[in-house]
C-alpha cells in the first residue's frame, strides 16, 4: 500500500512542472492574439477617420486587397482612394462586434465581424461587414497582407 502511495505521489509531483511548462507555452500565443486585435481596432479607426498614416504602418507594401464585387486593389491604389476621399463621414463610427484570431506561426487569419453607423449626406446608416483579414510578421511587426470584405445580409 505504502509503494502504492509512494507512486502515486511521486506522479504527481514530476507532473506539475509539466503543466506549468504548458501554460508558459499557452501565454505567447495569448499575447498575440491579444495584439491582432488591438492592431484589428487601429485598423478600423483608421478606417473611419480616413488616416492613411496609420493605414500605411498597418498594410504591408504588398497588400492585395478584395472588394465585396472581386475586384481586387494594392496598398498604393487604398491609400490614393483614402487621401482623396470626400471627407463626408464625419460622423462615422465603427465597432468590432466579433474577432477571431488563428494563428499559423508568423501568419494569422483574423475574422472580424464589424458594424459601420453613422452619416452621410444627411442620411443615416447602419451595415455590417465580415472580414477575412491575413496578418504576416514581417521585419518584427505584423502587418496585413490580404484582406476580403463582405456586407452581411440583413
Amino acid at each position: 500500500m505504502k509503494q502504492i502511495l509512494l507512486s502515486v505521489l511521486l506522479t504527481i509531483v514530476a507532473a506539475v512542472p509539466a503543466l506549468g511548462q504548458s501554460e508558459s507555452k499557452a501565454s505567447p500565443k495569448r499575447s498575440v492574439e491579444v495584439q491582432l486585435i488591438e492592431l484589428e481596432r487601429q485598423l478600423s479607426a483608421a478606417l473611419v477617420r480616413e488616416d492613411a498614416a496609420v493605414l500605411d504602418r498597418l498594410w504591408s507594401s504588398d497588400l492585395v486587397f478584395t472588394f465585396p464585387d472581386g475586384k481586387v486593389s494594392t496598398k498604393a491604389q487604398r491609400l490614393a482612394a483614402q487621401k482623396s476621399a470626400p471627407s463626408s463621414q464625419s460622423e462615422s463610427d465603427t465597432t468590432n462586434d466579433e474577432v477571431k484570431v488563428y494563428l499559423y506561426g508568423h501568419t494569422a487569419v483574423v475574422t472580424v465581424r464589424s458594424t459601420w453607423s453613422g452619416k452621410a449626406n444627411n442620411q443615416a446608416y447602419r451595415s455590417q461587414f465580415q472580414a477575412t483579414h491575413v496578418w504576416a510578421k514581417q521585419q518584427g511587426r505584423w502587418q496585413l497582407v490580404a484582406a476580403h470584405v463582405s456586407p452581411v445580409k440583413k
